[in-house]
């Protein structure tokens, strides 16, 4: 499975072995595909099952009883959906298709039988489930503290990195709604806030298409720092040569 998303993803952590690739891989032997705006998951369902993401953006959210939403989560592919709700019977959010994806449930008894055949994934999956934390600690921290142009900016940049860290430009499948869900703000404050950013040149929006002229500048003034994106770690234990 060579377009494998998972794979790639885990790869990025740690050289792989033969035997981890081929467990990887029977986590995505069931794949279903998602119109955009389906919810997989309801808030309150059975959280039986997690979702490798193979194709397309999905994202988790709490719905309130006032209407309104908070974006928690956003999935890019390559992750796994369900990962912070491990020690729940039932789902803390509801998972919903931001674009069309194509996506593999695996029940959590099979992610159990992963680690037990290779304990070192089970080191992989637990330094996923923290990066996706610090994640959404850090979304915190960018609604709680920084003003709305600086909370945008660092917004963009930290998709730009997830999504196309080599490209100057790259889709942003999210509308203003969605992203006013995700940063705390209006839609029209959204708006008003791009245009804000594009007055300073520092990036120009057109559509879902994301153009960033300056990288550097737009790091600078959102006053960003890529630790809590780190990929590469020294803690994983090492694998046997074998299969390497």
């Amino acid at each position: 499975m060579q377009d494998s998303c998972i794979i790639q993803h885990f790869g990025n952590l740690a050289d792989l072995t033969a035997a981890e690739v081929e467990l990887l891989q029977s986590l995505e032997l069931n794949p279903r595909t998602y119109p955009a705006g389906e919810i997989i998951r309801s808030s309150g369902a059975r959280a039986d099952v997690f979702f490798t993401l193979n194709g397309g953006w999905a994202y988790a959210a709490r719905n309130l009883s006032d209407g309104e939403r908070q974006v928690l989560d956003l999935f890019l592919p390559g992750q796994i959906m369900g990962l912070r709700e491990l020690g729940y019977d039932d789902s803390l959010s509801d998972f919903v298709a931001l674009t069309e994806i194509r996506a593999c449930p695996f029940p959590k008894t099979r992610l159990t039988e992963v680690f037990d055949q290779a304990p070192r994934l089970a080191d992989l999956f637990m330094l996923t489930l923290a990066r996706e934390q610090s994640m959404l600690v850090e979304r915190i921290v960018n609604i709680g503290r920084r003003p709305a142009d600086r909370r945008l900016a660092h917004f963009v940049v930290e998709m730009k990195l997830r999504a196309a860290p080599d490209d100057p430009d790259f889709e942003l499948p999210m509308n203003q709604e969605v992203i006013g869900d995700t940063l705390g703000l209006s839609s029209v404050h959204v708006s008003r806030t791009f245009k804000s950013l594009e007055a300073l040149g520092l990036v120009l929006r057109q559509g879902n298409r994301i153009q960033v002229g300056d990288f550097q500048a737009l790091v600078d003034y959102a006053e960003f720092n890529p630790t809590y994106l780190q990929r590469q770690v020294a803690w994983v234990r090492q694998a046997a040569a074998e299969g390497v």
